[in-house]
């Protein structure tokens, strides 16, 4: 109804991971500052005025509006899963950060498992798309009062703490850049993982299938991270193994693309693929966002995730957009896209395995300690601990700027 293209449907997907190819950054660095209550509302406000703003679109027929909306709720949503994992982290203290963090990833996909299965028969009982719009902005709406509420009772609970916090704020040093040069060699390797990984995630899998069969099949793929992602919080916290653990979601990664892309798609070839990136999607998010916590100091903790979360969404914004092309160039099926996505999917087998070797050497293979053994060796990393810049820093800043000028590039280079 609105005129949209294969490519004007990547921009509308890009917005939303474009503003936070920045923003992250910016609000990890806020939050090693300031703490996490204010973002935390300003989060859940942008996230609840953007689903507004795109359910209007539907009624108004505007696609400009449509991507103003992305574009707001991707604000919020990028910093709300950094305040989240922030607040986990300053909690925890890895003392069972792991089965936290895969709690919070299950309630997650909950929601997106259900939103996924009600879109359709919300659209077809109505007979208007947008009322499936309106009610993911109503959700929004009460995430926000929720919020607002927590917060007006932890501030009734905790007065004091609040008090002392504050005081601690004002006595913490201003950021500064140079602290980006100390950050250790191994996280840029996760940073490369979220990338590669966190990209083919987050695109969208579509099938040549009726609009009702792509709804299922993406539900499936969000069905199995909603019971797995607990257990296996509690695995690597029991067993440690994170770089093996990232190896098999690669693995369940490259053969989910195998399937969907190069076998004839009947409905159990689908459902296997989807059942396979399912898998994907429950063992490697757990292990990312667990792990920097483990490699950072807590009061770089922020930072890390916002660098972290940007590169996503810098491969999310250049995934959107290629894939958006080469499906119009391919006159609108998936064989090039598919393609492509295999690719990704080996390279980041090799990423991963790097990874595993190198985590074999880095501070006694502390990644990959149970985490009882963590405690018995005082296995944790301290600010101190990162006081030399890394000369390797720059050339890795340098072609994290480098993609992040890419993705913005593509961005405006297409939304014409």
């Amino acid at each position: 109804e609105l005129g949209i293209s294969n490519s004007k449907y990547g921009i509308i997907q890009s917005a939303v991971s474009l503003v936070n190819t920045i923003l992250p950054i910016f609000g990890g660095i806020f939050i090693d500052i300031f703490g996490t209550w204010i973002g935390s509302i300003l989060a859940t406000s942008l996230i609840a005025v953007g689903n507004i703003f795109v359910a209007l679109s539907a009624n108004l027929r505007s696609f400009a509006m449509m991507v103003i909306g992305r574009t707001l709720y991707g604000i919020g949503s990028g910093t709300i899963v950094i305040v989240q994992t922030a607040i986990l982290s300053h909690w925890f203290k890895g003392k069972g950060l792991a089965i936290a963090v895969g709690t919070q990833i299950a309630v997650s996909r909950l929601a997106s498992f259900l939103s996924n299965l009600t879109v359709v028969p919300i659209w077809e009982s109505t007979g208007f798309y947008g009322w499936a719009l309106w009610f993911s902005a109503l959700l929004c709406v009460i995430s926000l009062i929720i919020n607002i509420i927590y917060i007006f009772l932890m501030k009734m609970l905790h007065d004091e703490l609040s008090r002392h916090e504050m005081k601690k704020i004002k006595q913490k040093k201003k950021f500064s850049p140079k602290k980006l040069l100390v950050f250790p060699n191994i996280f840029w390797i996760f940073v490369l993982l979220e990338f590669g990984l966190g990209s083919a995630w987050t695109s969208f899998l579509h099938t040549q299938t009726t609009d009702k069969y792509a709804a299922f099949a993406s539900s499936i793929a969000q069905f199995l991270p909603i019971f797995v992602s607990p257990f296996l919080g509690h695995f690597l916290d029991r067993f440690g193994n994170r770089s093996l653990t990232l190896i098999m979601s690669s693995i369940f990664l490259t053969i989910s693309m195998c399937l969907l892309g190069f076998v004839e798609l009947t409905p159990i070839v689908i459902i296997m693929g989807t059942i396979c990136f399912s898998i994907s999607l429950s063992l490697g998010p757990v292990v990312l966002l667990s792990s920097i916590p483990i490699i950072m100091p807590l009061d770089y903790v922020g930072t890390a995730l916002g660098i972290d979360k940007s590169s996503s969404n810098i491969g999310s914004t250049i995934y959107d957009i290629l894939v958006g092309i080469l499906q119009d160039k391919d006159g609108g099926k998936y064989g090039m896209v598919m393609r492509f996505y295999l690719g990704n999917s080996v390279c980041v087998i090799f990423i991963s395995i790097l990874l595993y070797f190198v985590s074999k050497n880095w501070r006694n293979g502390i990644l990959d300690m149970k985490e009882d053994e963590r405690k018995r060796k005082r296995a944790i990393v301290k600010v101190k601990d990162y006081n030399k810049p890394i000369k390797m820093n720059y050339f890795y800043i340098a072609i994290f700027i480098a993609l992040l000028i890419t993705s913005w590039v593509l961005f405006f280079n297409y939304i014409n």
